[in-house]
């Protein structure tokens, strides 16, 4: 109860003096924006009236100007207006300076504060005062002409306008000042206030609420006890659950886990018997029939003359049949394992896969390889082409494509493969629901490949719009420049 009572004075205590603290602050920024206001006001009124007071100078130092210079005035007049010109001259010339420099320093020092718009008007002002201080100066010494008297009322009139409109620009920029500083006030008004209702809601308010709580805990404290022992017993109970379905869970994952990896196992077998009826289809089509043919024509050259007009077609005819057996030979077993993966690496082979596909079909390949290393993993370079040639097959023979696109990408132990085509496309969605079809077959060896390598599989693809596939594989560095020689086949 005591410490209970310690923690609510406390908080109260703290809560109060924070808000006398933002009232104070308040009101003495309240009254220094005042002052402040106050004495930029009684500034901006000096700089009106000495704005205005320029005016009503020009006129008078137009008027003495002509005076001065009019012949039917008496020498006794014109010796008073004489004496009144240069300190009303030298008043009009410091103002209009210290009025445009913001320099309003006499009789004492004045804040000036020149707008945009204030500094443009006086730079449309200067030539009409710079001609102004001639005239004048010419006409002290009694030295203006009908023309210059001419001059002196225009440019006395053009200058008259532009300082109406120069007060006018102060007057206005003041008022706003003031609005701006009323507008402030208001809001200190509205948070001062604001402040004293908070103080009231949040200090006496849980004051009386708090006084409440604690004779609702003293009479309720058995109840309360109760409640936790119940749900210490439900929380037992739950975590024991808990417990239970953690251990469900575990074994999930562990059967489904065991699944796909005999899932991943029997893609893998089904790839590999795949590839073995290709292979066979392709010995038996292939290297089968051109070694019938090479029987064939050796039977029809052993029944021949040598002198016989038939022997030496016959004989280049088996000459060319066993070139072209070699061929089919030699690129049955570049599909196998081409030699130049093991010697030179990944980026050769694809060069001689590129040329392969460009001389067999009207399909033009773009290569796009950038490897910060020479060579990568033995296992990694055989996964990487053999994913690239699956890919490549299934466009060559499903999507109709006119171009297809390789890019292998190097970046931050990362190796970055995109295979993409123009081709036909197709739905995604329903080739993964006919698992029998073609496609399907090819692009699940290409996934198993890449979570053998721990790495992963995107494709995208849309009936008339092209595929493409994208992998990341990890690079093991441990394994790198083939020092693993384990191969997934």
């Amino acid at each position: 109860m005591e410490t209970l009572d310690k923690t609510v004075g406390q908080r109260l205590k703290v809560q109060y003096i924070f808000a006398l603290v933002v009232v104070a602050s308040l009101t003495i920024l309240g009254q220094i924006i005042i002052q402040s206001t106050l004495s930029s006001s009684l500034d901006d009124s000096h700089v009106i009236n000495i704005a205005g007071r320029q005016r009503m100078l020009s006129q008078r130092l137009t008027k003495i100007s002509l005076i001065l210079n009019d012949p039917t005035i008496s020498s006794t007049e014109k010796a008073v207006y004489l004496k009144i010109f240069p300190s009303a001259f030298k008043l009009w010339k410091d103002s209009h300076e210290a009025l445009k420099n913001n320099k309003l320093e006499k009789p004492k020092k004045y804040n000036v504060t020149n707008s945009r718009e204030i500094k443009g008007l006086y730079e449309r002002l200067q030539p009409t005062y710079s001609r102004l201080l001639v005239l004048f100066t010419l006409a002290s010494g009694n030295s203006l002409n009908e023309v210059s008297k001419a001059e002196i009322l225009e440019n006395e009139r053009l200058y008259l306008e532009l300082m109406e409109k120069i007060v006018f620009s102060y007057d206005a920029e003041a008022t706003k000042r003031v609005d701006s500083v009323k507008s402030f006030e208001l809001i200190l008004l509205f948070l001062t206030i604001g402040t004293l209702l908070v103080e009231a809601f949040m200090i006496f308010n849980p004051l009386a609420y708090y006084v409440k709580e604690v004779i609702s805990r003293l009479t309720s404290s058995e109840k309360q006890l109760q409640e936790t022992n119940d749900q210490l017993r439900f929380s037992n109970r739950m975590l024991f659950q808990a417990q239970e379905k953690l251990e469900n869970a575990s074994r999930e994952k562990y059967e489904a886990k065991l699944q796909e990896e005999k899932t991943r196992s029997a893609s893998l077998l089904e790839g590999q018997e795949e590839e073995r009826k290709r292979m066979s289809r392709e010995m038996h089509d292939g290297v089968g029939q051109m070694l019938t043919g090479v029987k064939l024509a050796a039977s029809k050259l052993k029944s021949l003359e040598t002198n016989s007009p038939k022997f030496e077609p016959t004989l280049n005819n088996l000459h060319q049949l066993i070139n072209e057996t070699i061929e089919a030979t030699r690129i049955v077993s570049f599909n196998l394992m081409p030699p130049v993966l093991g010697d030179f690496g990944l980026e050769p082979v694809i060069n001689i896969l590129k040329d392969s596909v460009e001389k067999s079909t009207k399909t033009k390949v773009k290569l796009d390889i950038k490897l910060i290393n020479q060579r990568l993993s033995q296992s990694l370079e055989i996964n990487i082409y053999r994913i690239i040639q699956e890919a490549t097959n299934n466009t060559i023979k499903h999507a109709k494509a006119k171009n297809i696109t390789i890019r292998i990408l190097e970046k931050e132990s990362i190796v970055f493969v995109e295979i993409s085509d123009d081709g036909i496309g197709f739905d995604p969605n329903q080739i993964f629901y006919r698992k029998q079809s073609l496609i399907h077959n090819g692009v699940a060896n290409i996934k198993t490949r890449c979570e053998l390598l721990q790495g992963s599989f995107k494709l995208t693809s849309a009936p008339k719009e092209g595929t493409n596939i994208f992998i990341k594989l990890p690079i093991d560095n441990s394994d790198q420049n083939g020092e693993n020689k384990n191969i997934v086949s």
